[in-house]
């Protein structure tokens, strides 16, 4: 059975709360953690931490996730958002101890015309974040309802 850790579930207007209690407005993290939830997996939202950079956005039992939408056209645009998204998901590494720390997930909200033009383009955005060394951890895309593996 999924669960979610926001302070309030959800209610008719879907009004999710991060781990802090604040209102979760990202769309494209909703869109994704719904996913997970259907799939029986415990999801919270987590919360932003002003002492650091900017964090992933979810925690999915366990695995830090940080979502980036997008319908770009450019790989080298698609590349930035992976190997931003890893920095956001390392940020939450040091917020404890180094035993602790692994790896995360990025996941691409494709908002592409096809399936197939989404996996053409985010493959080669991801085939170009390896080569410049910044992919750690797991990397997928979301389309249309389901996630497909990139990596």
């Amino acid at each position: 059975m999924g669960g979610y850790g926001g302070s309030s579930g959800k209610t008719k207007d879907k009004c999710y709360r991060d781990t802090g209690g604040k209102k979760v407005t990202d769309k494209n993290a909703i869109a994704v953690a719904e996913y997970y939830i259907k799939e029986g997996k415990y999801v919270a939202f987590l919360k932003e931490m002003p002492q650091v950079q900017r964090r992933a956005d979810l925690s999915v039992e366990g695995i830090h996730t940080e979502v980036k939408g997008t319908s770009s056209q450019n790989p080298s645009k698609i590349a930035t958002h992976i190997i931003e998204g890893f920095e956001q998901v390392d940020a939450d590494n040091y917020m404890y101890p180094s035993d602790t720390h692994r790896k995360g997930r990025v996941v691409i909200l494709s908002k592409h015309s096809s399936l197939d033009e989404a996996k053409r383009i985010v493959k080669e955005g991801y085939d170009e974040a390896v080569r410049k060394g910044a992919v750690n951890g797991e990397v997928l895309m979301f389309y249309n309802g389901k996630m497909y593996q990139i990596n």
